[in-house]
C-alpha cells in the first residue's frame, strides 16, 4: 500500500540577505527521514519557486506528521547555511487530500521572522483516498414469463410461468 505526498513550493517572502554578497537559496523539506529540495534561485529576498516536490510513502500518513521545512543560502565564498525554518503540521492534508499552508519562518535560534513567509500548497493521496472503481451496474434484464418444456411427443413447448414464481435466467430464450 502506498500513498503519495506533493508539496507545491510557491514562493518566500522577506528573507534576509546581506546587501554586500550574492547569495543563492533553496528550500529543503524533510519527512520520515527522507528529504527533497527546491533548485537554487540567486539573489533574492522574495523568491518564486513554483515547484513540486514527492514524496512516496509506504502505508498511510499519521494526522500528527509534519514537514520538517529548511531556507539555505549559499554564497560564492560559503558553503550553504540554514537561513530559516518551519515545521508544516500535515492533519489537514491527511484529513482532506489538500491544504494550502502559508508558514511563518524562524531563524536557526527558533525566533520569528518579522513578515518572513513560505507559501505552499500540499496534496495527499492515498490508497484510502484515491477513487475506488465502482462494481459494474447490471443491466435490467426483462424477466421471461415462459420457459421451455419437454413434451411428450418430443421436442419442447413453451410454458407460462406465474409472475410470483421464481425463474432461472439460464433456462429458454427470451423473445
Amino acid at each position: 500500500m502506498e500513498s503519495k505526498l506533493e508539496v507545491l513550493v510557491k514562493s518566500a517572502t522577506e528573507l534576509r540577505n546581506k546587501p554586500s554578497q550574492k547569495l543563492s537559496q533553496f528550500v529543503s523539506i524533510r519527512l520520515r527521514g527522507s528529504a527533497n529540495q527546491t533548485r537554487w534561485i540567486s539573489d533574492e529576498t522574495n523568491i518564486e519557486w513554483n515547484e513540486t516536490l514527492t514524496w512516496k510513502i509506504r502505508g498511510l500518513l499519521d494526522p500528527s506528521e509534519a514537514l520538517d521545512v529548511e531556507v539555505f543560502q549559499k554564497s560564492m565564498i560559503m558553503f550553504s547555511q540554514l537561513t530559516a525554518k518551519t515545521q508544516i503540521p500535515l492533519q489537514a492534508a491527511v484529513e482532506t487530500g489538500f491544504m494550502t499552508v502559508e508558514a511563518t519562518l524562524q531563524d536557526q535560534r527558533g525566533s520569528v521572522i518579522p513578515n518572513a513567509k513560505l507559501l505552499v500548497d500540499v496534496t495527499y493521496s492515498s490508497p484510502m483516498c484515491d477513487e475506488v472503481e465502482a462494481p459494474p451496474i447490471k443491466p435490467t434484464v426483462r424477466k421471461k414469463s415462459w420457459i421451455n418444456v419437454p413434451s411428450l411427443t418430443g421436442g419442447f413447448t413453451k410454458r407460462t410461468l406465474p409472475t410470483s414464481q421464481p425463474i432461472d435466467e439460464s433456462e429458454g430464450t427470451e423473445v
